[in-house]
């Protein structure tokens, strides 16, 4: 499994009827859906045991509905829960199982936030970032 498997699996415990469905690196054009995308950053710390301390980017994004205020509202309420959660889950040691690795840290580094907006639906983003360490 992926590191941006583990991390879509684990967001789905924020709310699993709403996140069911979490594309990898590609968002639909369907309103209600989700994708989990990669940024093209990684900070790798590496030591001369082996051990490597690694972070990942992911950027969230959502195709939500947002015709009325109200309904942009209660998108921003969902980002600013989900926001929440991460923190929470982060504060707890709730994280993402990955593979062969030992995740240090979860942490939402740029808010949700309403990107692009056309007549009927607009794109909200948000970037996580996951931090682990693997040893060799």
């Amino acid at each position: 499994m992926t590191v941006s498997e583990s991390v879509i699996r684990w967001l789905k415990g924020f709310d699993a009827s709403r996140l069911k469905s979490i594309n990898t690196d590609m968002l639909a054009a369907d309103v209600k859906s989700y994708a989990l995308i990669k940024e093209p950053v990684q900070n790798v710390q590496s030591f001369l045991s082996g051990r490597k301390v690694i972070t990942d980017h992911f950027t969230l994004m959502a195709r939500l509905a947002s015709k009325t205020n109200g309904t942009r509202i209660e998108n921003s309420g969902f980002g600013e829960a989900l926001a929440d959660w991460i923190g929470v889950q982060n504060a707890a040691g709730n994280y993402p199982a990955v593979e062969n690795a030992k995740v240090q840290e979860i942490s939402v580094t740029t808010p949700f936030y309403l990107g692009q907006s056309e007549e009927n639906d607009s794109l909200y983003q948000m970037t996580v970032a996951i931090k682990y360490m693997k040893e060799n």
